[in-house]
């Protein structure tokens, strides 16, 4: 844990993962605040008092709802594009090692010109 208390997670499964949980989190809070939609004159001390609250607690329970919904959607699409990046890896890996320049094969740690190591040797 870093020294401001938050901790980091690697990779983007633990984004997606934490994005979800975070929805997950709204989602008890709109359950929370749809217990109690509805507030009483003895509730809230007058009837303009309890109309207003009561349409404050229907918004702030669609807020939540939105909120949730856009957080696990997230995640969804977060998780989405590291598969996607991940088989996108194994296609560039293939094809890099199935690279030959006059004869030379196109394996990791070959020299290339000049003595350095191609860009794609991390693959």
């Amino acid at each position: 844990m870093g020294f401001d208390g938050y901790r980091t997670k690697a990779g983007m499964t633990g984004q997606a993962q934490q994005l979800d949980d975070a929805g997950t989190d709204m989602d008890g809070v709109s359950s929370a605040v749809k217990s109690r939609t509805s507030y009483s004159y003895a509730d809230a001390g007058g009837d303009d008092a309890a109309s207003a609250l009561n349409a404050f607690v229907k918004a702030w329970e669609a807020e939540a709802k939105t909120l949730a919904s856009a957080l696990h959607e997230l995640g969804g699409k977060v998780q989405s594009a590291k598969n996607s990046y991940g088989g996108s890896d194994g296609l560039v890996r293939t094809s890099v090692h199935s690279v030959s320049v006059d004869g030379v094969s196109g394996l990791p740690g070959t020299p290339a010109q000049g003595g350095r190591s191609s860009v794609l040797s991390s693959y």
